[in-house]
């Protein structure tokens, strides 16, 4: 998926939670699309996780992403 696939998903209306997979097994779920952001450059996504840590994620080394739609979210399509 490209930065620009990511944004999309990141500002989608109404948003759809998503999960981005890395090598060995890494992911992350992204709940709202105020827990992440994408780097001006683009290439670092910057994810919240509990408390107040945070990982940065080399969007080049996602493998894959999948959504995460809910009832609410297929109500409003």
């Amino acid at each position: 998926m490209t930065t620009e696939g990511v944004r999309q998903l990141l500002h989608a209306a109404p948003f759809v939670p998503f999960t981005m997979f890395l090598p060995a097994n890494e992911s992350y779920r992204i709940e709202h699309p105020d827990f992440a952001t994408i780097s001006k450059g683009g290439g670092v996504m910057a994810v919240s996780l509990e408390g107040d840590a945070f990982a940065l994620i080399d969007l080049m080394l996602a493998t894959h992403i999948e959504t995460h739609p809910t009832a609410s979210n297929a109500i409003q399509n």
